[in-house]
């Protein structure tokens, strides 16, 4: 029978792979359990494209984007409240701090992760985070902003892991 610390990682292993499932269906745009079924399948999601992976910067460098295989491209999708949970937590945003990142993107985008809007500073606010150019955004592009995946991931460090939403004026989260 396993200890303790065994049944924390089996508990640890379950959480990641509902957060993925819930990617990959949102990814995918088909409902869980159809999502659940193409992957047992082996099969990719069927939209076209392919959406930037990005990877965390080490002190010091800048966020790195690449691609990869079988990742399609959401950029034009709307993100439900549990998709966008199940991405900050499948890029490394805390568990504890992800209904409070979904609520934001929520009020920030309504899920949309290609929306732009301008900004009092002469920016623009893009993506699910509405992050701004001239802002936490700053040193990307529209277009990398409007990738969920670059967005999610510069606002989980900018918000040091959803600690801190002090450069969003977003109330009510």
């Amino acid at each position: 029978m396993p200890g303790r610390a065994g049944k924390e990682s089996v508990v640890a292993l379950t959480i990641g792979a509902i957060g993925t499932l819930l990617v990959w269906s949102g990814i995918s745009g088909k409902n869980w359990t159809a999502a659940l079924r193409d992957l047992i399948a082996g099969q990719s999601p069927t939209e076209a494209g392919k959406i930037p992976i990005v990877s965390a910067p080490n002190a010091g460098e800048s966020l790195v984007v690449g691609s990869a295989p079988g990742i399609t491209d959401t950029v034009k999708g709307n993100y439900s409240e549990a998709q966008v949970r199940a991405l900050w937590i499948s890029l490394g945003g805390p568990s504890g701090s992800a209904q409070n990142a979904a609520c934001h993107a929520m009020q920030e985008s309504s899920g949309n992760a290609s929306v732009e809007s301008s900004n009092p500073d002469g920016g623009t606010n893009v993506g699910l985070f509405q992050l701004d150019t001239k802002g936490v955004g700053s040193g990307h592009t529209v277009a990398q902003l409007k990738n969920p995946v670059l967005n999610t991931q510069v606002t989980i460090k900018a918000t040091d892991g959803g600690r801190n939403w002090s450069a969003w004026a977003t109330p009510g989260c």
